[in-house]
């Protein structure tokens, strides 16, 4: 049976059973065609005993946490024996097909990525149904908008992963053109898979006409790279002193198939890099001039690509061995990419960190942030609530609001501007509920307060979620209990 005939049995017969009952943002498929890239993988799992490369942490957080330049997010993993499958790790499936619909809601896109690096997936011939319909049960149950394969070792080849897999793609994307929706097809391999009879070819020419963009890792490979006979070079990923030759001559092999590597459209490439140190083993760029010269590069010469893709967004948030966080330096350095801004100038003041909220009231919200920093002396913060300027000149690191209502939920953010009249981007958006109300908050519960002294068992409610306190302790703008795991634990 054809893969035509495959789809109409799939439709009358499964798929139907499927269909979701809700139409809300979720149920939307953003249109990124013609748009520029900034995508980044989302960690499903907790960051406590997790460490990095370089003995770091990844920072946990909700999908409505990311900053909005990354227009991809990547939900890494749809994994397990037999037909792979997902499910969120610390939240409800309701709840996580609400966060997905907020990030659709603003015209980005959520994956669910295939594989990862300890995935042992194995189809069968004949598992195409199967496997599809899976696919398509977690579309309409939490609102995925495509799905990323991210094989990697011996999975790549595993059974008949190479023809099943593709052949199941084709199904659920030809099902979803119906509905007159894209359902985004993207892969993020190993970059020396691309090479002529690598591994990842069969993929890409089996979803030729089907896959999106391709955006391979140009990372953990040490000393692979590119000869070039032009310079009579052998550039290797891990050689920072050529970062930005390598990032360009490789691109240029594979968009154009020369230099060993078999060809990807430039309009359908993206470079995936870490986002730090603590994020692989090999391949952070030190310099980012060098990422935002080779782009440029190819852009002037008629082979502009569509983006960059970071391992990972969690990282991106983390901190090093000793607490220092990374403070979203692949976005800030990045994100224009995607809003089709020019770069940020090179002494813009960094993004005010930690924002918090205390003593709230029925009508009033403390905030607190720490210190932003830069070339030049920050002369005052701005406040904004639900997207606007309610605060314009703050000249220390705390203000209260005063104009609110009851059993209210309130979105704030926070910029820096420095004495050159350069401004910062907003921080991370921080989500505050008033007391009182209708809703009367979550009945006896209070909101979490900074600089409090908290004791075993005690609740406490944060950015609308109920935690309760694992160790005694006084509170501090770092310690909030979405960020610290060994002190609360959400209920």
């Amino acid at each position: 049976m054809n893969v035509e005939s495959k789809a109409v049995t799939l439709k009358n017969n499964i798929v139907t059973s499927l269909k979701s009952a809700v139409n809300d943002a979720a149920s939307a498929m953003p249109d990124l065609s013609g748009k520029k890239l900034v995508m980044g993988f989302w960690h499903n799992w907790p960051s406590e005993g997790s460490t990095g490369y370089q003995r770091g942490h990844f920072r946990e957080m909700a999908l409505t946490d990311i900053p909005e330049d990354y227009n991809v997010v990547a939900v890494a993993f749809m994994k397990g024996s037999g037909i792979p499958t997902f499910k969120p790790y610390n939240v409800s499936d309701e709840e996580f097909r609400h966060q997905i619909g907020v990030l659709n809601s603003q015209g980005r896109a959520v994956l669910i990525s295939l594989g990862g690096a300890d995935a042992h997936i194995s189809l069968s011939p004949g598992q195409e149904e199967a496997f599809s319909c899976e696919i398509i049960r977690l579309v309409e149950t939490y609102g995925f908008d495509g799905l990323d394969i991210d094989l990697e070792q011996a999975a790549i080849t595993e059974n008949a992963n190479q023809t099943v897999i593709p052949s199941a793609l084709k199904l659920v994307k030809d099902h979803y053109r119906k509905e007159g929706k894209n359902f985004i097809i993207t892969m993020a391999p190993e970059f020396p898979y691309l090479r002529t009879g690598g591994h990842y070819e069969a993929y890409i020419k089996n979803l030729d006409g089907y896959y999106d963009f391709i955006a391979p890792q140009y990372y953990n490979q040490g000393g692979d790279g590119v000869w070039v006979d032009e310079i009579n070079a052998w550039i290797t990923q891990n050689n920072d002193a050529q970062k930005e030759l390598f990032l360009y001559y490789l691109t240029d092999s594979i968009v154009n198939g020369t230099r060993g590597y078999f060809r990807i459209p430039h309009d359908k490439f993206a470079i995936g890099l870490p986002s730090n140190i603590d994020a692989a083993a090999t391949g952070y760029v030190v310099d980012p001039n060098a990422t935002l010269n080779a782009l440029k590069r190819l852009e002037d010469e008629g082979q502009g690509i569509r983006g960059l893709m970071t391992w990972s967004i969690n990282w991106d948030d983390g901190s090093d061995k000793n607490g220092n966080p990374y403070n979203w330096e692949f976005i800030k350095r990045y994100g224009h990419i995607s809003s089709g801004e020019n770069p940020p100038p090179a002494d813009k003041p960094s993004v005010p960190g930690s924002l918090t909220a205390s003593a709230l009231t029925e009508t009033s919200a403390a905030l607190q942030w720490s210190a932003s920093s830069g070339s030049n002396q920050i002369t005052h913060y701005s406040v904004y609530r639900d997207g606007k300027v309610v605060a314009p000149t703050v000249n220390g690191l705390t203000w209260t609001d005063t104009a609110l209502f009851a059993g209210t939920e309130y979105q704030y953010q926070v910029s820096a501007t420095d004495s050159a009249g350069n401004t910062s981007a907003l921080s991370a958006v921080l989500k505050v509920k008033t007391t009182g109300g209708s809703g009367g908050g979550n009945g006896d519960v209070e909101e979490w307060q900074n600089n409090k002294a908290y004791s075993v068992n005690d609740k406490v409610t944060y950015k609308g979620k109920t935690y309760i306190c694992l160790q005694a302790h006084t509170s501090n703008p770092g310690w909030t209990p979405d960020a610290a795991f060994t002190l609360w634990r959400a209920v």
